[in-house]
């Protein structure tokens, strides 16, 4: 994980028309997506409802595995935006560390050719280094505390954090802790920000 320079514009200039080179491919992520949300929403919480949503996430993380070890990072112009998103929702999420960091190697080649979300990459990396009990790059975890708010998880090298993040393309470090904290009382509750 090295840092490197992104132009401020990393999502890719598309024409009208353009579309991923892979349809079927974003077909099968946003399927991904769908499923877990109807799984998610349709179901009762018990625990026969519980494993239902398990074994459709074990899914959802098999159908990214495939296309991962056939493609690489489905990023923008194999997938699109959205499904490229679905994609980096399922990864965030596996609670597979060594898949995790598979996909983290492939998202940060994706991002150095700018065909994936540098805040993709920053929050898997962070939530990697949470896993592993070590200081996060980027800044981007939160722990709750005992008054309802949060902190953040520690960071290496905290008086470098601006320069990591504005290598990787990324807002300086207070400003997305006032977009975190907005999103918390808002929604009134803790999780990373969907960028």
């Amino acid at each position: 994980m090295s840092s490197f320079a992104v132009p401020p514009t990393t999502l890719p200039n598309t024409q009208a028309g353009d579309g991923p080179l892979r349809r079927d491919l974003a077909l099968d992520l946003l399927r991904c997506k769908w499923r877990a949300e109807e799984v998610s929403h349709a179901v009762p919480k018990t625990e026969v409802a519980g494993s239902r949503v398990v074994r459709v996430f074990e899914e959802n993380v098999e159908v990214l595995r495939t296309i991962m070890g056939e493609h690489g990072w489905p990023g923008y112009v194999l997938v699109g935006e959205k499904a490229a998103q679905v994609a980096w929702h399922i990864a965030y999420y596996c609670p597979d560390a060594a898949f995790q960091n598979d996909a983290l190697c492939l998202l940060e080649a994706a991002v150095r050719s700018r065909g994936a979300n540098p805040e993709h990459y920053a929050l898997l990396a962070d939530r990697l280094c949470v896993m592993r009990h070590e200081p996060q790059r980027f800044g981007t975890q939160y722990l709750s505390d005992d008054a309802g708010g949060i902190t953040l998880y520690p960071v290496a090298e905290l008086r470098r954090l601006d320069d990591r993040r504005s290598a990787w393309g990324l807002e300086p470090h207070a400003e997305y802790d006032a977009r975190i904290r907005d999103d918390i009382t808002v929604v009134g509750s803790v999780g990373p920000r969907r960028p």
